[in-house]
């Protein structure tokens, strides 16, 4: 139990110096998140993104619709009635 709980705060410790890292450790002129920032923000990236978007809320939407038909199936058709039989008088 004790074992756990320094394994947690060790984790912790780590995963916060390795943010303080990303943000603020200068990585040539720029630290790694303004170079993410850059990489991210080029005309392609952009147009990737909506692209993405764009195929995420079409995807999004055939599976509303998909789970709209298992959720209320269409009622089920009916069967055409017989035609009454006239009745023939008696010969």
């Amino acid at each position: 139990m004790v074992g756990d709980f320094f394994k947690r705060l060790v984790n912790g410790v780590v995963f916060l110096l390795a943010a303080l890292t990303f943000f603020l450790v200068p990585v040539g002129r720029r630290t790694a998140a303004q170079h993410a920032v850059a990489i991210f923000s080029t005309p392609p990236a952009r147009e990737a993104a909506s692209a993405f978007a764009h195929i995420a809320r079409r995807i999004s939407t055939e599976a509303r619709t998909e789970l709209d038909k298992l959720r209320n199936p269409p009622p089920p058709p009916r069967e055409p009635k017989a035609p009454a039989a006239k009745a023939r008088p008696p010969s």
